[in-house]
């Protein structure tokens, strides 16, 4: 078990396994933070189960590492555990697609929780009213309220857009950024890579196997003018040789090829080379100026690859913000970055922020002076979600 220090540590482990818990070893681990761009220092402490009748334990270097899942173990008893797994995934993921068939045929002209201002203003910026309703649905089921009541579904909602709600100053490691031809993933990691070059974060970014001579000239001048350094990996071979080298960096960002690009074969070594670095954050881009509805493959990716964030890119290529909606039910991941205009001085790069996005979602954007209503004076440019709801509605 790991805790923020070691007093933590064996506190709890006297809580969970007793005053006589035997203690088989400490060590300090990183771990990648839940909700943020970096990763955090944490104690682990192995602990001897109850029960077991080992009295010498062996040295630490000749016990099994602690954080050998028991996936690991059961891996080499039974070699066809990994075909079980995935027939039991397909099997699940086949009653869900059922589950959801049913689900769209029987609500698709009864909505009992889409006559409210709240779901109006979501479908009305481009929300379907499909993820509008599963949303207000769970509202509902969660807290017993009424969706009419503004206050405590637009805090509700706030709670559930999940996204790093971070700073500049806590986005560290390494970073993957995949996506499609088209989605803006270079422009958004070079124009991140200049940016944190200048928060001073030693800064490398890595093009695999970039398609045409014109993307190795473009990064080598934005390295030049941005003062980070960058890399080309032209052959599948050369990732091996990487690992030993991004230690010395505070910030690693890789632009992956292509969605659909030979290289991305979920067969192939790029795909081997990314599942071995585990600590690797994993960020699928997808692009709000495209309908959701033709974003099926994303979620595929997200699966194949595991990613673990989603950027929201070109967002000034929208009028109907609140599609992201959409997205966020089709990929359940926290958004880490929202990119608009990414190459404009890095300015329309931000951190994502749970309250920005529902702000942008309900087209809410507040006033100096007094509402209609008699409500509150808010100051101009202030984002505020509540706040913005009595000035939208």
């Amino acid at each position: 078990m790991t805790a923020a220090t070691l007093k933590d540590a064996y506190r709890i482990v006297r809580q969970d396994y007793g005053e006589d818990a035997v203690i088989l070893g400490t060590r300090t681990v990183n771990q990648r933070q839940e909700l943020g761009l970096g990763h955090e220092r944490r104690i682990e402490v192995t602990v001897q189960l109850p029960g077991d009748e080992t009295t010498n334990p062996a040295p630490a270097a000749a016990r099994p590492r602690a954080t050998r899942s028991l996936a690991a173990r059961g891996a080499t008893a039974r070699p066809d555990a990994s075909g079980e797994i995935l027939a039991e995934v397909a099997r699940i993921e086949e009653l869900v697609a059922a589950i959801a068939a049913d689900h769209a045929r029987l609500t698709r002209h009864v909505r009992p929780h889409c006559d409210n201002r709240v779901a109006e203003t979501l479908m009305e910026n481009g929300a379907s009213p499909e993820a509008v309703e599963t949303l207000l649905t769970r509202f509902v089921s969660e807290t017993g309220l009424d969706p009419h009541d503004r206050p405590a579904a637009v805090t509700w909602l706030a709670d559930s857009v999940q996204a790093s709600n971070c700073t500049w100053d806590d986005f560290y490691g390494c970073h993957a950024f995949l996506g499609d031809a088209g989605s803006g993933r270079t422009d958004l990691v070079l124009t991140a890579a200049g940016l944190l070059q200048q928060r001073g974060r030693r800064t490398l970014v890595l093009s695999l196997m970039p398609p045409h001579g014109g993307d190795v000239r473009r990064l080598q001048g934005e390295a030049a003018t941005g003062g980070f350094d960058a890399a080309v990996i032209r052959k599948a071979g050369q990732l091996a040789e990487l690992e030993d080298h991004l230690a010395g960096y505070d910030v690693v960002l890789v632009d992956m090829p292509a969605l659909g690009s030979a290289e991305m074969d979920e067969s192939g070594p790029v795909h081997a080379w990314l599942a071995r670095n585990a600590t690797f954050h994993r960020h699928l881009l997808v692009p709000l100026d495209r309908d959701p509805r033709d974003m099926a493959g994303l979620r595929a990716a997200a699966r194949t690859w595991n990613c673990d964030w989603i950027v929201l890119s070109r967002t000034d290529m929208t009028t109907r913000p609140a599609k992201m909606l959409d997205v966020l039910a089709s990929v359940p991941v926290p958004v880490s970055l929202v990119g608009a205009r990414p190459r404009s001085g890095g300015d329309g790069l931000e951190i994502a922020q749970s309250e920005t996005l529902l702000d942008a979602m309900l087209a809410a954007s507040v006033t100096a002076g007094p509402v209609a209503d008699g409500s509150d004076t808010f100051e101009a440019g202030v984002p505020a979600v509540g706040a913005a709801l009595e000035v939208a509605w």
